[in-house]
């Protein structure tokens, strides 16, 4: 009896180190943040934090260097870009991974220096808040957004630029879900 059940034994390892063992598939993605992580908090303050948090219409445009002449105000960010043929309006799940990537720390270079780049803007998020605008103009050259205010009577109040280089893989991805029609941003990489 105790040889039988020592052959069974073996019989039963043996299967289970000869079979096949489960592949395990990427890690799920992380769920989405919610709220602004702190490091994010203290750099990018409350106005451009309020305005992430209280869009209530988000549509992606076209944006270029004025090359240093006054652009309509209409069409105006800042006195140095315009904003150019629109793109598609954020959709509630586009808007929510947005803001995910924005309230990330994980997204955010805070060290750099953002001075040593000439930002050539490319596209930009206009947030309507309210009865002002926020504008996260997106430079692909440099990996950098640029956050601005603007206000009533075509007042831009700069409020600060950062590295986003570690989330410029999702950004391009968005940027290209919003612009399709656009060949320069299909193009980039």
């Amino acid at each position: 009896m105790k040889r039988v059940i020592f052959l069974s034994v073996c019989v039963l390892s043996l299967v289970a180190v000869g079979a096949p063992k489960k592949k395990k598939g990427p890690p799920p993605p992380p769920p989405p943040v919610t709220e602004p992580m702190p490091k994010v908090s203290e750099a990018l303050g409350d106005t451009v934090l309020n305005g992430i948090a209280n869009a209530t219409k988000v549509q992606v445009f076209r944006v270029a260097d004025s090359g240093g002449l006054r652009p309509d105000p209409a069409k105006a960010i800042l006195s140095d870009f315009i904003r150019g043929n629109p793109g598609n309006e954020l959709d509630a799940r586009a808007l929510e991974g947005l803001r995910s990537m924005l309230y990330d720390d994980k997204s955010y270079k805070f060290e750099s220096d953002v001075a040593k780049c000439r930002f050539v803007p490319h596209l930009s998020f206009q947030m309507q808040v309210g009865l002002e605008t926020l504008e996260a103009v997106v430079s692909f050259s440099c990996n950098q957004v640029l956050f601005a205010l603007g206000k009533q009577g075509g007042r831009w109040v700069p409020q600060g630029t950062f590295d986003v280089k570690p989330a410029r893989k999702k950004l391009l991805e968005l940027a290209k879900a919003t612009l399709p029609q656009d060949k320069e941003t299909q193009a980039l990489k």
